[in-house]
């Protein structure tokens, strides 16, 4: 009788070694598993940092004349660029704050009228989108040498931040209607009693005065001289009229 018990209690140990080892080793395939799972996941939140890829204005400048000078024997004249939220990678409340952006547009032509050139930068790719040529010169002409433009993003972005106050639009926020910073270089007009235009780049952000009283985002813009990097003028929204259109003032200047 003594006999049949012992061999009965070791029968039961035996078989809770035996248990235990199974959970132990379900355990240890399941952990495993699991930071495989975390591995995979950092990896490809690393890969895709990694194609999140950010240029200047003047880096986007060189890319798009690069590619335009590809499509046209004669000198590429610069019509305009601009910074867009036209990406496939999210675009955060951060972007643009070093005057760096992941997609830009340009517009070049030649001096005559006779080639127009669409181009489009995409994380640091320069792509042509649309090439235009007419034998009597009616398209749009190419009016600025990219040699020209010596601010950069990253220089005019910071003065404004410093001088104005600049805020970043916010992507939770619709009616900030931009993400983070934006920057164009176009020809603006400067002086109302002449038809000639300028050439400057702005800087696009929302207002330190944002909200106002009627809850309103508020946007504001900066504008540089390309040649010299000196901010010339700023512009805030202040709200809405009855009809919708927006109001804007022009910003008193504190160097």
């Amino acid at each position: 009788m003594s006999k049949k018990k012992h061999v009965g209690i070791s029968s039961i140990t035996w078989i809770a070694i035996i248990i235990v080892l199974s959970f132990s080793m379900k355990n240890v395939f399941w952990g495993s598993s699991s930071n495989q799972s975390e591995v995979q996941a950092a990896s490809t939140t690393n890969k895709r940092i990694e194609q999140k890829k950010s240029v200047t204005a003047k880096e986007a400048l060189r890319l798009g004349y690069a590619e335009a000078k590809k499509q046209m024997k004669e000198e590429p004249l610069l019509i305009s660029l601009t910074s867009t939220d036209d990406t496939s990678v999210p675009q955060e409340r951060t972007d643009g704050s070093d005057g760096t952006r992941d997609a830009w547009n340009l517009e070049f032509g030649s001096k005559k009228g006779n080639v127009f050139i669409y181009i489009k930068i995409d994380q640091g790719m320069a792509i042509t989108k649309k090439v235009n040529k007419n034998d009597k010169n009616l398209l749009v002409k190419g009016q600025y040498a990219v040699s020209s433009i010596q601010i950069d993003s990253s220089d005019a972005v910071k003065q404004a931040i410093k001088i104005l106050g600049m805020k970043p639009g916010d992507p939770a926020i619709a009616d900030d209607w931009i993400k983070g910073y934006h920057f164009t270089i176009n020809g603006y007009s400067t002086d109302p009693s002449s038809s000639k235009t300028r050439l400057l780049l702005r800087v696009m952000g929302i207002s330190p005065n944002s909200p106002n009283r009627e809850h309103s985002s508020l946007r504001m813009s900066a504008f540089f001289d390309v040649q010299t990097g000196k901010l010339i003028s700023a512009t805030e929204m202040t709200g809405y009229d009855k009809s919708g259109n927006s109001l804007w003032r022009n910003v008193k200047l504190k160097y």
